[in-house]
């Protein structure tokens, strides 16, 4: 073997070891394009969950105590930023209408309502006089669509708790206080029959 046949060998040789570790390179580069490409991926989607759970209707049925009267607020809120379509409401046990305190509120019964669409911050309420009523636990199931999704919602109201939420008066000193707070009731109460 002459001289200059074991340098072009030798060149040869070289170049298939540099070709063998660019090809190495490059399946390495692959690999590590894909993990990143498959990263971004998923933090893409956690984003549009994200953001889909921030941007939802969220509809609430809760109970408050009436500011005004023994009664209790039964409210369906949409809590959320979209509006949302309420399916249905069931309350177990069945509330039994003819104690609600009131004549004429069975026409009014929040469980017997569906299909109602309710904008964001939006609610529907009626009342209801727990003050007598001997169940302590109420099973509830609120069903209802917003961004072309369905959901179905289950927990527990402990009526014992009703009568255990503290309030605090307002302390009235001038005009300008009583006017204000007379406005606040005004619209408390054309939301209760609205």
């Amino acid at each position: 073997m002459t001289a200059a046949e074991w340098h072009s060998t030798l060149f040869q040789f070289i170049g298939v070891i540099l070709s063998f570790v660019t090809f190495v390179g490059s399946v390495i580069a692959i690999y590590y394009t894909y993990q990143n490409l498959k990263e971004m991926r998923k933090q893409l989607n956690e984003q549009k969950a994200q953001y889909f759970e921030q941007n939802r209707g969220n509809l609430i049925f809760y109970i408050s105590k009436s500011d005004i009267g023994i009664t209790h607020d039964l409210i369906i809120k949409n809590f959320g930023n979209s509006p949302a379509k309420l399916i249905s409401l069931k309350i177990t046990p069945d509330l039994d209408w003819s104690k609600a305190g009131q004549t004429g509120v069975d026409d009014f019964n929040i469980t017997k309502l569906n299909n109602i669409f309710l904008a964001p911050q939006q609610h529907i309420g009626t009342l209801f006089d727990f003050t007598n009523y001997e169940e302590t636990e109420l099973d509830v199931e609120i069903c209802y669509t917003t961004c072309e999704k369905q959901f179905t919602e289950n927990y527990k109201i402990d009526l014992n708790y009703l009568h255990k939420v503290l309030r605090t008066e307002l302390k009235i000193d001038n005009e300008l206080q009583a006017l204000k707070y007379i406005n606040k009731s005004i619209n408390a109460l054309s939301d209760k029959f609205i």
